[in-house]
């Protein structure tokens, strides 16, 4: 252990997107709960509202994804433990505000904190404190892939945003050149974000932010991702998790911080059969628009990365992130998430996506060590190995 071993020092264990579903429930977390029982602290971002109650708002195709589910279904989570999680995503107002208020309700009842949701924005921003071996550890949430409709005012439930402008430029002047995608932070969520993480640092010993950003299945993060994490760190928090892309992305270390990008599909049930569409207009699948043709015959499906993930675990100090470790993981076909052993092809090809996926960011992991069945990212006190 590289931290001092009589400094207190409190182990994290996150996954990244969860959509509940699974029959029977319990088979979500089984083959992963030993593995989430060594650790203090659990955390997930979920994909699901859990009510009865609230309006479909068409423009998320949301019933397609059952992403409102009964509260009962939410009792799984309950099973492994986990101890905060996640609720500001792309979904969150996916049936109006009452099925937000519901879920926070739910949650509350099954004595679980959540972040990034509240009935009006100043719950939303709250963080959620959890104390263990006399530390305390902040959480924040926030969603930047949010329609307006989604996020929560003064009087009305949602998520916490972390707007982004978008601009395209193209790389030469011949009509129909390919664009570059250009990203910017809303400077006023920003620095909202800011000021979030500066009075949660004020009040515990480490800050941990939750993003709910980036774009579906694509590898690396954009400028904006960037600009944010950095800013979070910059005004006090020790780890970045990020999802929604649902597939993993690299991980950057920063100022002694570690950025996971996107962890990933961690346990995620589908309903078989249907089409994602492109929202809000619907006009285009999923498919057609993120899936790569590239010649006759070679094709590269834009799911071809959805079953992997991972457990990212963090051990956190007074003085930041002392270690950061992640434990590769796979879906199932019933979408449950099962560890990758050593040894496993499917571990050294883990290995050397995230590593690939690194490669540009001026922090990215791209050397990582291997420790028993997990990858090594960061050890304070030593280069990455």
């Amino acid at each position: 252990m590289v931290a001092n071993r009589r400094q207190a020092l409190v182990t994290l264990a996150a996954g990244g997107d969860v959509g509940t579903g699974h029959n029977p429930p319990d088979i979500a977390f089984a083959g992963v709960r030993e593995a989430l029982s060594r650790a203090d602290i659990r955390f997930a971002q979920v994909e699901r509202l859990y009510s009865e109650r609230g309006s479909y708002q068409w423009q998320s195709l949301a019933r397609k994804l059952e992403v409102r589910q009964p509260p009962s279904q939410a009792e799984v989570f309950r099973t492994v433990g986990f101890d905060v999680l996640s609720l500001a995503s792309n979904h969150t107002g996916d049936w109006g505000p009452e099925a937000v208020e519901d879920t926070l309700d739910t949650f509350c009842r099954l004595g679980i904190a959540t972040v990034g949701a509240g009935r009006n924005i100043e719950q939303a921003r709250r963080p959620a404190i959890m104390e263990r071996n006399g530390l305390r550890i902040a959480f924040l949430g926030y969603c930047s892939v949010v329609l307006p409709q989604y996020w929560a005012d003064d009087e009305r439930a949602g998520c916490a945003p972390m707007r982004a402008h978008t601009l395209y430029e193209p790389y030469e002047y011949q009509p129909g050149s390919p664009a570059r995608v250009v990203t910017v932070a809303h400077e006023e969520d920003l620095d909202l974000l800011v000021q979030d993480v500066r009075s949660a640092r004020a009040n515990a010993d480490a800050v941990v932010v939750s993003m709910h950003w980036g774009l579906h299945y694509v590898a690396r993060p954009f400028a904006y991702q960037t600009v944010v994490a950095h800013a979070a760190i910059d005004a006090g928090a020790a780890v970045v998790l990020g999802h929604h892309p649902h597939q993993p992305q690299g991980v950057e270390i920063y100022q002694g911080a570690a950025i996971f990008y996107s962890l990933g599909n961690f346990a995620f049930h589908r309903r078989g059969g249907g089409l994602a569409y492109c929202m809000p207009n619907g006009e285009h699948t999923h498919k057609s628009v993120y899936t790569i043709d590239v010649d006759p015959g070679i094709s590269y499906d834009y799911k071809r990365h959805w079953n992997e993930g991972g457990i990212a675990y963090l051990d956190l100090d007074r003085d930041g992130l002392a270690r950061a470790a992640y434990a590769p993981t796979l879906l199932d076909d019933r979408g449950a998430p099962q560890l990758v052993a050593r040894g496993d092809p499917q571990f050294d090809r883990s290995r050397n996506y995230l590593e690939w996926a690194a490669a540009g960011m001026p922090g990215g992991v791209t050397a990582i060590g291997v420790e028993d069945d997990r990858f090594l990212l960061y050890a304070r006190g030593a280069q990455t190995a």
